[in-house]
């Protein structure tokens, strides 16, 4: 599954998402974000556009393989943007006392695409977004400025309701592929079946299972605000805009009733403006 809110390497943050966010940053932390997200896009590629949509998984499963040499201590064996994306990781990780055990969970937790398509329940499901979300919140605290120790409910909670808002949106994409991440129990629930999810049928009971996912992914937004401390709000607000943001494209995605088999809505430049205030 695509992380979409970690786009293409460092330069084109300015297009992304999270453009605004890192208006909050100065630039050596912003560089940091950047490398750090650079290398979880990499590794999400490598399953999606390898594994996946190249039926490579093999290739795919040997590019996450260096990753975890060189992460755990092993000489880099990469060339092309794969160097480039270790190198500037590699300063960050000099800089900044992030965990590698999280950046590895991250190379497990999207690893988990080449295998597994379905999620009976949101339990089954909250651990598969832990691993390809959850961890880069991890792994960014340090750079915000963040112990972990004290910070780490927040940054799994936002990582969390953020992936669930991309599960929403990219449902089409997804099941273009085959592969659908809304909790087969929940499918169930509202007689919403994967024949349908596969198909892009249309209907109340698709717009009722939709506005439930909706209402969850709101309430972990909360859950995830009420469990930063009140003096750490200041370092935070760059997490906070992100989550902001992603809150503000899943109101976009209700106010149009899931209407999300056609183009998926986009938030403007300007309406992510909107999330620095938080």
């Amino acid at each position: 599954m695509k992380l979409s809110f970690l786009k293409r390497p460092l330069s084109v943050f300015r297009m992304s998402n999270f453009a605004p966010a890192f208006i909050l940053l100065p630039p050596r932390r912003r560089h940091a974000l950047a490398a750090v997200y650079a290398f979880a896009r990499a590794v999400d590629d490598a399953v999606d556009e390898i594994g996946i949509d190249a039926n490579e998984p093999d290739r795919a499963r040997a590019v996450l393989g260096r990753w975890r040499a060189v992460l755990n201590g092993e000489p880099a064996d990469f060339e092309g943007r794969e160097a480039a994306v270790w190198k500037s990781l590699q300063t960050v990780l000099s800089e900044f006392p992030i965990a590698k055990n999280d950046l590895l969970d991250l190379v497990d937790g999207v690893e988990r695409d080449l295998t597994q398509t379905r999620y009976a329940t949101f339990d089954a499901l909250r651990v598969y977004c832990h691993g390809v979300a959850g961890t880069v919140g991890l792994a960014c605290l340090p750079i915000f400025g963040l112990g972990p120790d004290l910070h780490r409910t927040f940054a799994e909670k936002l990582g969390l309701a953020m992936q669930l808002v991309n599960i929403i949106r990219d449902v089409k994409t997804d099941a273009l592929r085959g592969r659908i991440y809304l909790p087969q129990e929940d499918l169930v629930r509202f007689g919403f079946g994967e024949a349908e999810v596969l198909a892009q049928v249309y209907n109340d009971n698709y717009r009722r299972m939709m506005a439930f996912q909706a209402e969850r992914a709101r309430a972990v937004f909360a859950e995830a605000r009420a469990a930063l401390p009140a003096e750490s709000r200041r370092r935070a607000r760059p997490a906070l805009a992100m989550g902001r943001i992603y809150e503000m494209l899943l109101e976009k995605l209700e106010s149009q009733g899931f209407a999300i088999f056609g183009e998926p809505p986009r938030l403007s430049f300007f309406e992510r403006l909107r999330a620095l205030a938080v």
